[in-house]
Parts: C-alpha cells; structure tokens; sequence
C-alpha cells in the first residue's frame, strides 16, 4: 500500500500525513486491484488533485 500511495505523490492535495488500515481480504489482492482500491479511496477523500471529498475525513 505505502509502494501504491508513493506512486500517487503528485496526484495528492498538499503534503499529508495517512495512516492506512488494510483488512485481512486484501491480503489475497492482485496489486492492481490493490490500487484500484486505493484510488478509489482517496478520490473519495478528496485527496487526489481534482477530486471532490465525499466522505468525511477526520
């Protein structure tokens, strides 16, 4: 996941401190199901340059 968000740098909002939390399912994940899933997560927080936060972040 750190490899996948590292990728991701230049697409982000800012500098950002995430801690992420993977669940047992991931674990039998291709990677790139691994970062379909991140992607989706951080556009839905709003993290990603041109995306709209649709989930609160704490």
């Amino acid at each position: 996941m750190k490899e996948i968000v590292r990728h991701q740098l230049d697409r982000m909002n800012g500098q950002l401190d995430l801690i992420v939390i993977v669940r047992k399912p991931a674990v039998g994940l291709e990677m790139k199901e691994l970062e379909k899933s991140m992607l989706h997560v951080l556009k839905r927080a709003g993290l990603l340059k041109g995306s709209k936060q649709s989930v609160k972040v704490l």
